[in-house]
């Protein structure tokens, strides 16, 4: 036997449909001690700097500064020196307030290890891009806090269903933010300040890249023994994302040897 469900009546009126809930589900952040070590860290080397003598100060420089003749001679540490130095007050202000800003969000979403990859191995890339395209020295943190700029536009966008209208906006700022600072570098015509295009642009690809293999994959599961039935769980496992920053340190190494060998 079969249960008849006649059709309901033209006058009859409609059942309301479902009323719809919002339901905030906490995100698994960390505390972001490692962006207050990084800005506390270029801060005092900042200080010290600023404490020497001309000649001293340039002695410093010279030392640590990505430069490219000592680079190819084998003084491959300056690639990452030069990213904790500052020349001047502005540089420092606009770096550290980058820094403190994107590194909080980012290390926070991310967790402390796969921000410390994204920041060294994107500023990293920027000082790479720096030294194959720009026979200048340079320093500075730019290209760090550009990989983290990227990264945090990458999460958004993978997480853009999670973060609803609020995360698409916040998306559409930081790729709003990220074109004029862009432009600012491309189009300035400053003589007393060079601005390191290559090396702002390097760390931006690189946050890119690294952040599209080893961000976080967060979604949103039933859970009975979570309070609300929801938890919001990490679908990127530690040994791929791993992986993926072993993988992209290798193939700086290989671009590095070829830039040197060329």
């Amino acid at each position: 036997m079969y249960r008849y469900q006649p059709p309901p009546s033209p006058d009859s009126e409609p059942e309301p449909p479902a009323p719809f809930r919002r339901i905030a589900v906490r995100m698994p952040v960390v505390v972001p001690r490692l962006t207050y070590l990084l800005l506390g860290g270029i801060v005092l080397i900042y200080l010290y700097y600023m404490a020497l003598s001309p000649l001293e100060k340039n002695a410093f420089l010279s030392d640590w500064a990505k430069v490219n003749e000592p680079i190819r001679n084998g003084e491959y540490y300056r690639l990452v020196s030069s990213m904790f130095l500052h020349l001047n007050l502005m540089h420092i202000l606009f770096n550290g307030y980058a820094l403190y800003i994107i590194g909080r969000d980012v290390e926070s979403l991310f967790g402390h290890v796969r921000f410390a990859i994204i920041y060294f191995l994107g500023g990293l890339s920027g000082a790479l891009a720096s030294f194959v395209f720009t026979d200048a020295p340079s320093v500075g943190a730019s290209g760090a806090i550009f990989a983290i700029f990227g990264a945090e536009m990458i999460y958004f966008y993978k997480h853009r269903h999670l973060h609803g209208d609020a995360g698409r906006q916040h998306l559409r700022q930081l790729i709003l933010l990220m074109v004029l600072n862009l432009g600012l570098g491309l189009f300035s015509t400053a003589t007393n300040f060079r601005i390191d295009n290559a090396g702002h642009i390097g760390g931006l690809v690189g946050g890119v890249v690294l952040a599209w293999f080893i961000a976080p994959e967060y979604n949103v599961q039933r859970d009975p023994a979570v309070e609300g039935g929801l938890r919001v769980v990490d679908q990127n496992p530690m040994p791929r994302w791993a992986l993926s920053s072993v993988l992209y340190a290798a193939g700086l190494a290989a671009v590095l040897a070829y830039a040197i060998t060329a």
